[in-house]
């Protein structure tokens, strides 16, 4: 074992004798070195590419968003404001005031620039700043400055802004009261989005404006953990409410979205974190526990000849120290290369692009790094010194004769028969027999490895299941809806579904039914005309029984005052009398039978207070909202069921066109008010109020609803009561796969046709020379197109994270039959001496691997089997799109796998038994 010449010095005594000990460990030590890179760049890798992705993730959502808060309540008061800092669940808190619009100085105003708003510190610092980009200058302070975003200044026709240039504006305080203002520009910045920019302005000026007081827009955020769902239930109940219509607007953080849509929830996230480190320490510290017998022998030898406690020591720690610099460094250097330049050069340029660029996404954390390798060194540490404990609590005989079973009672087994085995039979019965003298090692270790396939397999299971092409395999083939007005729009109405995520309602709106009908408020207008979809019935290729159209009308709503307070207040107050009429034009949708049967099952299974029989029988009407009741307004929406509710028609087109001639008349005997006929409906109950967005709500497409307008339900019988055609409001279209492309072109045609006759139907539009609304598609096939970078990115990094999960977990396994080979060469040479032959050498060596196989397998297809369930309803609950598939080709790769390193292993060391 030693070399003849040994120095006559400690220190370079013990350097000689480390290095000819671990000379004689050569195999061992190895397979160690490769446990610890493997250890740190798993670790690395798995975390890395996760915390980049969620992180990505929020940036961008944060971005879309056009905001970090995830809350806000509107006319907000100093008390709610105290009160919401006092809140160990909410995070940051900051307040804004809502000036109002700034348009253009001219003779009309006639161009929107810009909301003007002032923000504190907090909000601008917290919530709006991380929401922009490419930001130059910094927040007003003096009275006249103003920070614009690049599509404000845009509309003012400037492309080559500078700070200190004059920026005049009409700024609007509430619809009627304007002035105008003469600004400076202290800076601008980048948004995205559709929403009308935003240009902020000092406090000084908002002094100036008399509007120092409010009223305030309170901007929070929650803890990421906490969902909306609670956090606005713990608000109601602990925010002192100004009135019973004052709501509490909250979404899930960004961070909790993102990790949603990463892995289901924090809950998962821990959970897998802890089995996956748990997989990493057995995958280190197996090697080391199961060649210890051999280690305390050696050292114990040592011990015997003269050497001290303190010289041992040093000797097993100076070979470990060794193995832990060269295999972090390793480790550390392949972390660096993969997750900095292999996975960015495979994911490329443009979904980098989409994510944000390389100053979002980027997957190396040097803080991971090192905690990746202080944890794996620990753990080798911590083995190791183990190792070097046994050696001082032995004797030098008992270290010398150590073979892990000391202090075990030996049992005498009694002579009896034995059934004669076959030659394979035998191998495996000694096998089993070499198994057993170690139980708990082999128990220990079979966990360990099933751990490391189990995380492959979960992994496998989230890669395939959060796929977006789950949710976009849910959407119609093509989905063609009316546009917003041209006014609309301009209030960023109408399109926020192009900056939106996919898993958003495209047709979900903040605008109302005058943006959306204000160049076609007539009766006969139909988003889909009958002429266009005759068309579309000639279309070959589309199937008519899988596809659906959400029919109905536009009406104008008179309701009882008792009926509306629930959904507002003040249109309720505005007259004495019962019955109050609309200012908007709200939507009734028509329901079949199978519709109206899942409401009326989704109320049952509630205990919901709905009138759902005056729906059935077209007696009454229901109200859908998108979560618009606080808690003190559903009560009061308890109390409107039955309450009367009529609809008055639109004016025929022929009176519009009167109206709008009228208006534009500058004869005042013309402009005398015309007698326009509105048709009324027969009087319905209100069946009550029902939230769209409550958890199991039947799933029942709409056309463009949101906030802005009331939307009703109503059965065929029901509509039959309203003196109106039937029209189509939205079309969902299914087409044949094979002839999907033709079908597409034909639907386009179509629509840029139906859009080009109707830019020049001017008769009823209040905008002198504007055309009526047109038609747009959404077709499945294009967002797949353009989610396609996105979706191939994602599998791409959790295909990265499978895979090295899947190597550390083959790893371990192939680590335990290696080291446990590796460690009974005495035990084999023995064996042979005796009259073992190499074929049953290698039946038994591949029987003892066989039964971890069998050990793991059996874990895998009970206590697997159960995780997996686990996994599947937990995630079914958290996200919406999220399609469970058992991973049958993923567990049959697993055993393929597992079977071929056994069999591998076992051919090599039956073959190189002195090799090792």
């Amino acid at each position: 074992m030693f070399h003849k010449n040994i120095p006559n010095n400690n220190k370079d005594i013990i350097r000689f004798l480390a290095k000819n000990f671990a000379g004689t460990k050569k195999v061992r030590n190895a397979i160690l070195f490769c446990s610890v890179v493997i250890g740190i760049v798993a670790i690395t890798m798995v975390f890395g590419i996760s915390v980049g992705k969620i992180q990505a993730e929020e940036i961008r959502l944060i971005r879309e968003n056009g905001t970090a808060s995830s809350g806000r309540i509107e006319d907000g008061t100093e008390e709610q404001y105290a009160k919401l800092k006092q809140l160990d669940y909410i995070k940051q808190v900051g307040k804004s005031i809502f000036v109002g619009e700034a348009t253009d100085v001219s003779e009309d105003n006639a161009k929107t620039i810009c909301n003007v708003v002032w923000a504190d510190s907090e909000s601008w610092n917290f919530f709006l700043k991380p929401a922009y980009t490419n930001i130059i200058g910094s927040y007003p302070q003096k009275k006249d400055e103003i920070l614009l975003s690049e599509r404000a200044l845009k509309k003012l026709g400037i492309s080559e802004p500078e700070q200190g240039m004059e920026i005049n504006l009409d700024v609007y305080k509430g619809v009627f009261e304007h002035s105008k203002e003469k600004f400076k520009l202290c800076g601008w910045y980048t948004d995205s989005g559709n929403k009308l920019a935003i240009g902020y302005i000092s406090h000084d000026k908002i002094n100036e404006l008399n509007l120092e007081k409010g009223p305030y827009t309170l901007l929070f955020s929650q803890s990421n953990h906490l969902s909306r769902s609670k956090t606005e239930e713990k608000l109601y109940q602990t925010l002192p409410m100004k009135s019973a219509d004052q709501k509490i607007y909250v979404s899930d953080t960004a961070q909790y979205t993102a990790v949603s849509k990463f892995a289901g929830g924090y809950e998962l996230v821990i959970l897998g974190t802890l089995g996956i480190l748990c997989g990493i320490y057995f995958l280190v510290r197996n090697v080391l526990w199961i060649s210890m017998s051999e280690d305390i022998q050696n050292l114990g030898l040592l011990h015997t000849i003269g050497a001290t406690e303190r010289q041992i020591t040093k000797i097993y720690r100076k070979q470990m120290r060794s193995l832990m610099l060269k295999g972090s460094v390793l480790g550390s250097l392949l972390s660096v290369v993969i997750l900095v330049l292999m996975i960015p050069e495979i994911l490329g340029f443009h979904f980098y692009q989409e994510m944000g660029g390389n100053t979002i996404l980027s997957f190396f954390r040097p803080w991971i790094l090192l905690l990746s390798v202080v944890f794996v060194n620990g753990i080798l540490w911590m083995a190791s010194e183990g190792v070097i404990r046994k050696i001082t609590k032995l004797s030098c005989i008992e270290s010398a004769t150590y073979d892990g079973k000391m202090g075990d009672r030996k049992i005498k087994h009694p002579g009896k028969l034995v059934l004669k085995r076959s030659e394979t039979g035998e191998m495996f019965y000694i096998a089993l027999g070499n198994i057993m003298r170690h139980k708990a090692r082999f128990i220990i270790t079979s966990i360990s490895i099933f751990l490391g396939v189990l995380s492959f397999i979960l992994m496998n299971v989230l890669t395939n299941g959060c796929d977006y092409k789950h949710l976009l395999e849910k959407r119609p083939d093509f989905l063609l809806a009316g546009e917003f007005s041209e006014f609309g729009k301009s209030q960023g109405c109408g399109e926020e579904y192009k900056t939106r995520e996919i898993d958003v309602d495209p047709l979900l709106t903040q605008g109302d039914g005058v943006e959306l009908l204000y160049d076609n408020d007539y009766d006969e207008f139909s988003p889909i005309s009958q002429e266009l979809e005759k068309k579309l019935y000639e279309i070959d290729g589309i199937d008519w029984e899988k596809s659906n159209l959400i029919e109905g009308a536009y009406v104008d709503t008179v309701i009882s005052k008792k009926g509306i307070r629930p959904y507002d207040e003040g249109l309720s107050n505005l007259t004495n009398d019962n019955m109050v009429e609309g200012f908007s034009w709200d939507t009734v949708q028509i329901l079949n039978e199978n519709q109206i049967l899942s409401i009326k099952k989704y109320v049952q299974d509630n205990q919901l207070n709905i009138d759902v029989k005056s729906l059935e029988e077209g007696n009454g009407v229901l109200i859908i909202h998108d979560h618009m009741l606080t808690p003190e307004q559903q009560k009061l929406a308890d109390k409107a069921i039955g309450e009367p509710v009529y609809f008055k028609t639109l004016l025929s087109k022929e009176d519009a066109i009167r109206r709008k001639e009228q208006n534009n008349s500058d004869s005042k005997e013309k402009q005398q008010e015309d007698d326009f006929l509105e048709k009324e409906s027969e009087t319905f109950t209100l069946c009550g109020y029902l939230d769209r967005q409550s958890e199991n709500f039947p799933e029942i497409h709409q056309s463009w609803h949101g906030e802005g307008n009331l939307y009703y339900f109503i059965s065929e019988k029901g509509f039959q009561k309203i003196p109106t055609e039937k029209k189509i409001l939205t079309m969902e279209l299914t087409a044949n796969p094979e002839k999907e492309p033709y079908v597409k072109t034909q639907i386009s045609e179509l629509i840029s046709e139906e859009n080009k006759k109707r830019s020049e139907m001017t008769e009823v539009s209040m905008d002198e020379g504007t055309g009526e609304a047109g038609v747009f598609v959404i077709c499945k096939s294009d967002l797949m197109q353009q989610k396609k970078t996105y979706m191939r990115g994602n599998r791409i990094l959790l295909g990265a994270v499978s895979i090295i999960l899947f190597i550390a977990g083959l790893t371990n396994y192939c680590n335990v039959i290696f080291t446990g080979m590796y460690a009974r060469r005495k035990e084999f040479d023995i064996m042979k001496s005796i009259g073992m032959t190499d074929k049953q050498m290698k039946l038994m060596l591949f029987g003892e691997g066989s039964y971890y196989f069998m050990c793991v397998m059996g874990l895998l297809f009970t206590a697997g089997v159960a995780v997996l369930v686990g996994v599947k309803i937990y995630m079914e609950n958290k996200l919406s799109y999220f399609t469970f598939h058992w991973p049958i080709h993923v567990m049959v790769g697993v055993m393929f796998s597992l079977v071929l390193i056994n069999v591998m292993v076992t051919h090599f060391l039956s073959y190189y038994p002195k090799d090792i």
